[in-house]
């Protein structure tokens, strides 16, 4: 029969105290109760785990085995408890998560992982949408989140809590002059035509790499992308360049080549809530969205994030 868990915690406490009466004062139980206690596991275990030298008690080399091992033990039961205390106080809910189509490889599954590990009984259904109308849709109560990229100003009652701010790159065809470089300047661009969103409720995005341009003092040249694909198609008709996060595509893409903007450009994604949005569920996904921004923070500051 294996000892009860209490007597481990009993024996523990003996033998970091080396005196039998501070370890029931520590205990919070009677002297004699405690050598008692410390008895019937010796008699269970069938060792002597302790050596009594007048007041003092000494531990022998079976002890200090057990001294070791209990204490791995008790940290693991306690450990135990507290996962599943927390698990039954773990906030429950099914919550509606609009993602833009550009965290689809990145953020997003990053998102929902950190959410699944974290918030295990918090159930998350999907849709994307551009990050206009997943604006549009947390303000009018349609989605509880929304994961969005490059976002404008948000509504009134919208709350936007960074998630990650992805590095610029320039998405242009495998074969294109600039495919070669390890990166390219704006002034490399001057000759190429912009790919910029079509649908308003992109505009977000249009306007911080266009901004880019004007703070250089160029003027580029741009073409409304023709396709809902964020420019894949139309770089592979050559209508244009876009510039664009990394993550946004799958991590091979035949035909594509992905080269960093230089100077750095941040492409911003953040999580929308409702202003004042105090339920649990949506409180335990923020918890998750925030430690998201703080491994970035600190992967970029360590220089292993690529720039996706």
């Amino acid at each position: 029969m294996s000892p009860e868990l209490r007597l481990f915690r009993y024996f523990v406490a003996v033998a970091e105290e080396g005196n039998v009466t501070r370890a029931a004062e520590r205990l919070h139980i009677s002297q004699p109760s405690l050598s008692a206690a410390i008895k019937q596991l010796e008699q269970q275990i069938g060792v002597e785990l302790l050596a009594h030298r007048g007041r003092r008690v000494e531990i022998t080399a079976e002890g200090e085995l057990l001294l070791r091992r209990g204490r791995e033990l008790l940290q693991l039961a306690d450990e135990i408890t507290d996962e599943v205390r927390q698990r039954k106080e773990a906030p429950v809910g099914r919550l509606r998560l609009g993602l833009t189509p550009t965290a689809r490889y990145g953020v997003g599954p990053k998102l929902l992982a950190a959410c699944a590990s974290e918030a295990p009984a918090v159930m998350l259904y999907t849709s994307e949408d551009t990050t206009g109308a997943l604006l549009r849709d947390v303000a009018q109560g349609r989605l509880d989140l929304a994961v969005t990229f490059c976002a404008p100003d948000p509504p009134d009652g919208v709350h936007l809590t960074p998630l990650h701010d992805a590095k610029a790159v320039v998405h242009v065809p495998a074969d294109h002059p600039l495919a070669a470089k390890t990166s390219v300047d704006l002034s490399d661009l001057a000759d190429e035509t912009i790919l910029v969103a079509a649908s308003q409720h992109s505009h977000g995005f249009t306007v911080r790499v266009l901004s880019a341009f004007t703070r250089a003092g160029m003027s580029p040249h741009t073409r409304a992308d023709p396709y809902p694909d964020l420019g894949l198609q139309a770089v592979r008709e050559r209508l244009g360049v876009v510039i664009y996060a990394r993550s946004a595509f799958p991590d091979q893409l035949d035909g594509s080549s992905f080269v960093p903007l230089h100077p750095a450009l941040p492409l911003p994604f953040h999580l929308a809530i409702r202003a004042g949005n105090r339920a649990a569920p949506v409180q335990a996904v923020l918890a998750a969205a925030t430690r998201i921004e703080g491994a970035c923070r600190s992967a970029r500051a360590a220089g292993i994030l690529s720039a996706g």
